[in-house]
């Protein structure tokens, strides 16, 4: 089965579909994901390649998930071993640039979970909204040293150390060293994200 992610004009038409399927208007979903009214425009208009944020912030707002963005161009059997390529793994920065998030798990799977490579450089911090009720997320720094701010609480972790946190709250990765640091994010979903096989 060959999966790749879809483009924003395929994208742009998802997240309209799906928006109006829960009867929700553009200022609605706006206020349920922190995205502003016209940023979601240019979304469902296909008119801009949005930042891994953006996206993971409109689907906690319509419910979707990161299976829902995959394009799937054929219907050969699923290899034993599914070999993703570097060049082909999922990537989104930040809008400054200094923030990268590659996609580790696969795009279908039945655990209520995602995770991802994160690299941040001198300076870098990636500023999340408040997912939905439920989500927690777990930190491990692989290199450098990353802190965590979750409301007045902040927490630094150097290599080796990890941080676990209520996601469902604002909170900020970032960069406390001087060179690069790098870490491994893993997202525990609330259940009500969770495949129906699993909920079951």
């Amino acid at each position: 089965m060959k999966e790749t992610l879809l483009p924003p004009p395929r994208l742009g038409e998802m997240v309209r579909d799906a928006r109006k399927a829960h009867r929700l208007t553009l200022e609605q979903v706006s206020e349920r994901s922190g995205v502003s009214k016209s940023m979601l425009s240019q979304v469902e208009r296909g008119t801009v390649n949005p930042t891994f944020s953006v996206v993971w912030n409109i689907m906690q707002a319509l419910g979707l998930e990161m299976a829902d963005l995959v394009d799937e161009t054929s219907d050969a059997a699923v290899p034993v071993v599914e070999h993703t390529h570097a060049y082909s793994t999922p990537t989104r920065k930040s809008q400054d640039g200094l923030v990268t998030l590659s996609m580790l798990s696969p795009y279908r799977t039945v655990l209520p979970m995602e995770w991802y490579e994160m690299r941040l450089e001198p300076g870098g911090e990636l500023v999340s909204e408040a997912h939905a009720t439920g989500t927690y997320e777990h930190l491990t720094c692989l290199d450098g040293s990353v802190s965590i701010t979750v409301g007045d609480t902040r927490v630094e972790g150097r290599a080796g150390d990890t941080l676990r946190y209520r996601a469902d709250w604002p909170h900020t990765i970032a960069n406390t060293a001087e060179a690069p640091s790098r870490a491994i994010l893993v997202v525990a979903l609330p259940q009500q994200y969770a495949s129906p096989r699993e909920r079951s």
